[in-house]
């Protein structure tokens, strides 16, 4: 064991190992559980017994124990324990093939981008013979009438149906390291290798294509048009009498500048409330959820249920995810936002810093590996050098791979969500342990355990005195929403227990409400002008159907914010419910579905046996049909 465990291709063959293991609890949404990890700790085992450690420590650890720490106190927070504990396990696995990519040799990075491509190829076949073109349509037309035949075609498979724009994000985490082992394997002249990469490459493009995830390919876009940039500027520096830094930057700026009106047009220009379905309109109200949940998160897997509930106001699925940000800050609160923009920010300081990107030479002047190799035998220390030099060009093309890869994922994470988002993905560490790995250096020391851990003592104490110093200056304002806060998970939980129902809530069992109601209550108490309370306090009391208190509630509630659409949502509602048509009608206008949900309620009520209540629905038809004659 001791021989296997210091064996060369250790760390690869666990890297595979980690893969396999996250991908199963990815594929089975976190229900294998304990087992797989018994199975990823095997190697760790065998390491230790070997005397070595389990993994190779990196300086971005400690922000990983950050996120893995919030992301266990957000499983206690969420309203579903088993949804939580299936996303839970899938980060575990994210972190799992972190650890193992960071412990393999920087020699071997060519094995692990070469890699990419088969996996590529492997998300597009799921997304092809999984993928329901009827459920989620492509926003091209023809891309769009090729799946419908293509799924009249393929054989029916019982795969899990994952979003295209998950797998889209995942692809597009993976291309820029196909295109290097390309030119890894040309420079080579392995071509059995760069073969395998162009077919690689060609139908991971495909699958990208017919994901029609926007979003993955304008971040792509970004990243390799910043990488063809670096190239492009070594060229012109040849030609002007400016270096090629400058250069760069220059064609940077234009490009940052073209990137923001695309990204604009792209995220959509909603305004306010009217339109929660864009991108913009998503981090919007979810930046409401946030405010709701502030001081504890709302816990793993609770973004969809909690957005389709208080901001849609339907008991139904609305929508998967917003972006990576605002999805992290949600679930897992303030330290697990903060945890992942250091791991982000970290990645790429290590890349300007300590990789050969910021000195690097454009594709013509660098050194032509073929030609290192055949020229004649020199003398022992010149061809170490030659070997030396040879190894740091390629190098190069996986450190520039590596950062377009971290700009895909940057960039992604404000359109979509695929490496958090639902269930969340394996792949969501991959860029920042590919950093660890491509700006390794031979001559590292190991990180100092006295100086990690003076770091953080220093870190955690800094971080208490300014906690410290916020509560006991807004210590009123702190103590009123962590009442509210936590009577939101307890409303949570009464409420979403079986969520998606499919059905409005009819009134009954009030008693599951006590407990909110009692923080609710203590949060009023003590700020009567906590928005969270008022607006909790106000849907309970509509449940109940006690509309009138339901408009005093949400009325204070909206008093306190403006464009919180499913506060507005509920106020409109109670309105009509106590005949007040004018304020219903003018409240309810930015609300879309209002009007067929009002035709659905005219029926609906008479099956709950309130007659009146069915009456004033119809009676909304009819104003906000007029209103729309009024105003088309």
């Amino acid at each position: 064991m001791i021989e296997l465990a210091n064996d060369r291709w250790f760390p690869v063959g666990n890297a595979a190992l980690a893969m396999v293991a996250a991908s199963l609890w990815y594929i089975t949404s976190g229900n294998l559980g304990w087992p797989l990890l018994v199975v990823v700790l095997v190697p760790w085992g065998l390491r230790i017994v070997a005397g070595h450690r389990p993994y190779r420590r990196s300086r971005l650890d400690g922000w990983l124990l950050l996120f893995g720490i919030t992301a266990v106190f957000s499983t206690f927070t969420a309203y579903s324990s088993q949804l939580a504990q299936g996303k839970f396990w899938i980060l575990i696995g994210a972190v799992v093939v972190y650890l193992a990519i960071v412990s393999v040799s920087r020699r071997d990075v060519w094995l692990l981008a070469g890699a990419t491509g088969p996996l590529g190829v492997l998300l597009t076949a799921y997304f092809v013979m999984s993928n329901n073109w009827r459920q989620w349509p492509a926003d091209i037309g023809l891309l769009n009438r090729l799946g419908t035949l293509w799924m009249s075609l393929r054989p029916s498979l019982p795969l899990p149906v994952l979003h295209p724009n998950t797998l889209a994000g995942m692809m597009a985490l993976l291309y820029p390291f196909i295109i290097a082992f390309g030119i890894y394997a040309w420079q080579r002249r392995q071509i059995r290798w760069a073969q395998l990469a162009v077919v690689s490459a060609i139908i991971t493009a495909g699958g990208l294509v017919f994901t029609s995830s926007l979003g993955s390919w304008l971040a792509l876009a970004v990243g390799l048009s910043v990488w063809a940039l670096w190239h492009l500027s070594g060229v012109l520096k040849k030609k002007t009498p400016f270096s090629q830094k400058l250069l760069f930057l220059g064609l940077l700026l234009l490009l940052f500048l073209i990137g923001l009106v695309v990204f604009r047009l792209f995220l959509g220009s909603a305004s306010g409330q009217e339109d929660s379905t864009t991108r913009l309109g998503l981090a919007r109200q979810t930046l409401f959820l946030i405010q709701d949940f502030a001081l504890t998160g709302s816990g793993l897997g609770s973004f969809p249920a909690l957005y389709s509930q208080y901001i849609q106001g339907i008991p139904q699925f609305f929508v998967a995810y917003s972006n990576l940000y605002l999805d992290v800050w949600l679930e897992q609160g303030f330290f697990g936002l903060v945890a992942l923009l250091a791991l982000l920010g970290g990645s790429f300081w290590m890349l300007f810093k300590r990789s050969a990107l910021a000195k690097s030479v454009p594709e013509t002047q660098q050194p032509d590996a073929q030609t290192i190799l055949s020229t004649a035998p020199p003398r022992p220390s010149r061809r170490r050098k030659q070997k030396q030099k040879m190894m740091a060009a390629e190098m190069v093309w996986f450190q520039w791979a590596t950062f377009v890869s971290l700009l895909v994922m940057v960039l992604h994470g404000l359109l979509d969500d695929a490496l958090y988002g639902n269930l969340a993905s394996p792949l969501l560490f991959f860029a920042p342990a590919m950093v660890i790995l491509v700006t390794r250096r031979k001559s590292d020391p190991a990180p100092s355990v006295a100086v990690q851990r003076k770091r953080w003592a220093l870190g955690v104490a800094g971080t208490a005195v300014l906690l410290i110093a916020l509560f006991f200056g807004f210590r009123q304002t702190v103590m009123a929403q962590l009442q509210a806060n936590l009577g939101a998970l307890a409303l949570a939980k009464a409420e979403l227990v079986r969520w998606p129902t499919n059905r409005w809530d009819t009134g009954e069992d009030l008693e599951r409400f006590t407990a909110a109601t009692t923080r609710f209550e203590r949060a009023l108490a003590i700020d009567p002008q906590n928005r969270t309370a008022q607006h909790r306090l106000g849907l309970i009391a509509m449940v109940a159907r006690d509309y009138e208190t339901a408009v005093a509630h949400l009325e204070a509630a909206q008093s306190q914010t403006n464009g919180y659409r499913g506060l507005t949502k509920s106020l409109g509602y109670s309105y009509a419910w106590l005949g007040q048509f004018n304020l219903a009608s003018e409240t309810l206008t930015p609300i879309s579905e209002a009007r067929a949900e009002m035709s659905v309620y005219s029926s609906w009520w008479k099956q709950q046996n309130r007659p009146d209540l069915a009456n004033r629905a119809a009676e909304m038809v009819s104003l906000l049909d007029s209103k729309m004659l009024l105003n088309p």
